[in-house]
């Protein structure tokens, strides 16, 4: 499951530290500038976020290469994480919930001693913006190195945001749809049409109840699955099937065989299957094999 071995050294490298943001730290540090961004989603998506750890290699590739956990809690997360073109670092992440605030510090690797604050607020007219500050454990030799490195933060964080701002935006229509869909009468079956006609390489939508499902031909025949994942609802559109029958959801990595629909190290629920029949040379789906 972790592409990264957790270490007796790296607990040891997290030992003794609190489970709460000293703010009185920034003093101490020097401070080389911000980053400030509007994003038109809201405080519970972005605490939602900053505790979810497990997106991190899968939605930001060109930051992290693999993840593991130490610890994590209601205060926040403590990880290993490996880089993309190398290297390894110890990571933690403080969290005042109530305050919409969170903490980064890089306790170990590239980077040691540098921690990043991060402060979000919801806006009068609708979605939030977030205020993060950079600061590193010792000043910068030069104006023009302390340049080099606000502009490196600032592009690092502008495209970091940009794939957050995806998945939230992502999650918050998952959750509006589901939401939306209780109030639809659901069908017990789903007729796609003459089976000879569909597209062989492409994924057919519908709905079956009240859930939208996927159907794909695979291995020479026709199977059917939830659209979303049942972790964080990531859309499954464009996940595709490996050769050993696994589907990825492209948010957490969670991999799912889709002759059970079990996910491979049970994080989560299994991914509901449905059974796909042809009738009368149309091709049905109809009855979740399993559920939620």
């Amino acid at each position: 499951m972790d592409l990264i071995e957790i270490t007796a050294a790296d607990r040891e490298g997290f030992s003794g530290r609190a489970k709460a943001i000293d703010y009185a730290v920034t003093g101490r540090l020097h401070h080389v500038g911000n980053y400030v961004r509007k994003i038109p989603s809201n405080l519970t998506r972005m605490m939602e976020n900053a505790h979810d750890w497990e997106h991190l290699p899968f939605v930001h590739p060109s930051s992290f290469a693999a993840i593991a956990e130490v610890e994590s809690g209601p205060w926040g997360w403590r990880c290993k994480t490996a880089l993309p073109h190398g290297g390894e670092q110890l990571i933690e992440l403080l969290v005042d919930n109530d305050r919409h605030y969170w903490a980064t510090t890089v306790v170990d690797g590239p980077g040691q001693g540098t921690q990043i604050h991060t402060q979000a607020s919801a806006l009068d007219a609708g979605g939030i913006e977030v205020d993060v500050r950079f600061y590193l454990p010792q000043a910068p030799q030069s104006v023009e190195q302390q340049a080099m490195i606000l502009g490196y933060l600032q592009a690092q964080y502008a495209a970091l945001y940009d794939e957050d701002e995806a998945l939230m935006l992502g999650r918050q229509a998952a959750l509006d749809e589901r939401k939306a869909l209780r109030s639809v009468t659901p069908a017990e079956v789903l007729d796609l049409g003459p089976e000879a006609a569909l597209d062989r390489d492409a994924v057919q939508k519908g709905m079956l109840g009240r859930e939208k499902v996927l159907v794909r031909f695979w291995q020479s025949r026709w199977i059917a699955h939830s659209a979303r994942c049942p972790h964080a609802l990531a859309p499954l559109d464009e996940a595709q099937p490996d050769a050993e029958g696994g589907l990825t959801c492209p948010w957490h990595g969670y991999r799912f065989d889709l002759r059970t629909g079990a996910e491979d190290y049970k994080r989560c629920g299994s991914l509901p299957l449905f059974e796909t029949v042809i009738e009368g040379a149309r091709l049905i789906v109809r009855h979740a094999v399993s559920r939620r």
